[in-house]
Parts: structure tokens; C-alpha cells; sequence
């Protein structure tokens, strides 16, 4: 169910960027493993750099999270390459379409409300 709003925006669009505002930037093991486990609330979207731009390294669960959340994963140039809206607590596995080299949990909703689309550009999806 989740799918069906990547699905459906898919089809051809002038692309946009997206300015998602400051991020809480993850960049260790530990605090990527974390992510999301046991917090009441998400202040700030969570950026996860990945450790490779690949399907594997994006894969996510949602145990120990308590709310529901959107993922969006973006390439290594900040595109948008799939949009997960609304994921339940204790999903044991979410796995983007395509492979992804950063990955954006959310506030639900966050994805409607800046009416995000696949091949749209996050920025900045980190600064270099």
C-alpha cells in the first residue's frame, strides 16, 4: 500500500527541487543503526549517508519505532530514486526500488506536504 504513491508519480513531470529545511546528519555505525529505534518524536528529518550507492545499503526496518514515518531516498546527485510514505512501527523490512547513496526519515506526511516525486531533487542533500 505504501508503494502505490511512488507508483503513481512516476509518470513524466518537470522535475523540482526540494528544500526539506536542516537535517540531523548520521554518519556513524551506531547512530545509523539507531536511526529512529525509541524516540517519542522526529525534531528534524534524519539524513543517513550511506556507506554505498546501492539497494543493500538503503534497506531499513522500523522495530523499536514508535510512530510512522516517510523514507525518501535520493542518489548521489540528491535525486529522488523512491518515496516510502506512512511506514508503520515494526515493519522488518523496507528496501528502495532503486539504489540510493543517502536516505531521509521523515515526519509522516512530509511527503505530501512538499509534494515530493520521484526524479525530483532534494537540496542540498548534504553539503560537500
Amino acid at each position: 500500500m505504501a508503494r502505490t504513491h511512488a507508483a503513481q508519480t512516476e509518470r513524466t513531470h518537470a522535475t523540482k527541487t526540494h528544500n526539506l529545511g536542516s537535517y540531523e546528519t548520521l554518519t556513524s555505525a551506531i547512530a545509523k543503526a539507531r536511526g529512529l529505534m525509541f524516540r517519542k518524536r522526529i525534531d528534524k528529518p534524519l539524513l543517513f549517508i550511506l556507506n554505498s550507492e546501492s539497494r543493500i545499503a538503503g534497506s531499513i526496518h522500523s522495530f523499536f519505532v514508535f510512530m510512522r514515518f516517510d523514507a525518501i531516498y535520493l542518489d548521489s546527485k540528491g535525486t529522488i530514486v523512491d518515496l516510502i510514505p506512512n511506514i508503520h512501527p515494526f515493519t522488518p523490512l523496507i528496501v528502495p526500488k532503486k539504489p540510493a547513496k543517502y536516505l531521509i526519515e521523515a515526519r509522516s506526511g512530509t511527503i505530501t506536504a512538499h509534494k515530493l516525486r520521484l526524479n525530483d531533487k532534494v537540496k542540498p542533500p548534504i553539503k560537500k
